[in-house]
């Protein structure tokens, strides 16, 4: 499957440098389950990778966050820490982390007993992944990375509320294995081992890949301003 885009559009080739693009949609703003489709940029078409694959979202859905999108699509109700929500927007993908050896094209963190990333939005090191061997702890709420589950190992680092931190906008969101296709994440975007793994070992910071994550609704919309491909 290729499709090729309108020219009027904004272009997120142009204004990003993404060839890698992961789309993800839900039935609506509290629907806890959605489906991914993953393209890339090949002989001037979006080019299907992925197709369907089925995904859970946060306990309460989606909302609006700040990420690449015009700030106008950020209404209603925006992410906040602690809401159990996926953020919706446009974000870059930051990199992978795991439990053991990877071989990536993308910059990859293998994660021990001591690496935390820190939700207390208190801390100095708020939405950031520390590894308390080397960073002294000044927080009162982290999530251990290397869990006794293995919902993290394989993750992908979604690159939200990073620059300029917003306290209280919500942290560590990431991409990982679910718990089952009826079990929703706590704010992250969750699906099955075999298919994050697909995912992992297809990017390429190279590509610069970019997460695109909304209703499907929303989408139809967003799609009016922004160069995506039909799925």
């Amino acid at each position: 499957m290729t499709t090729v885009c309108s020219a009027q559009k904004i272009d997120l080739r142009k204004e990003f440098g993404c060839e890698q693009l992961i789309i993800v949609t839900s039935a609506d703003w509290q629907a806890i389950q959605g489906k991914m489709n993953v393209y890339e940029w090949k002989d001037n078409s979006w080019n299907a990778v992925m197709k369907n694959i089925p995904i859970t979202l946060g306990r309460t859905g989606l909302a609006w966050a700040k990420g690449l999108q015009n700030s106008k699509w950020n209404t209603g109700e925006l992410k906040k820490e602690g809401d159990g929500k996926s953020p919706a927007g446009i974000f870059r993908i930051g990199g992978l982390f795991g439990y053991g050896d990877l071989e990536t094209k993308m910059n990859y963190l293998k994660l021990n007993q001591t690496t935390f990333c820190v939700d207390d939005t208190a801390s100095s090191n708020y939405n950031r992944i520390v590894d308390t061997a080397t960073v002294s702890k000044n927080w009162n709420s982290a999530e251990k990375m290397r869990r006794n589950d293995d919902l993290y190992k394989y993750g992908v680092l979604v690159d939200y509320n990073s620059e300029n931190v917003i306290e209280g906008a919500g942290s560590c969101i990431f991409i990982h294995i679910w718990r089952g296709n009826d079990q929703p994440t706590l704010g992250c975007t969750a699906m099955t081992e075999a298919n994050i793994l697909k995912l992992i070992h297809f990017l390429n910071k190279e590509k610069k890949p970019l997460l695109v994550q909304m209703p499907e609704k929303e989408l139809q919309e967003f799609s009016k301003e922004y160069k995506l491909p039909s799925h």
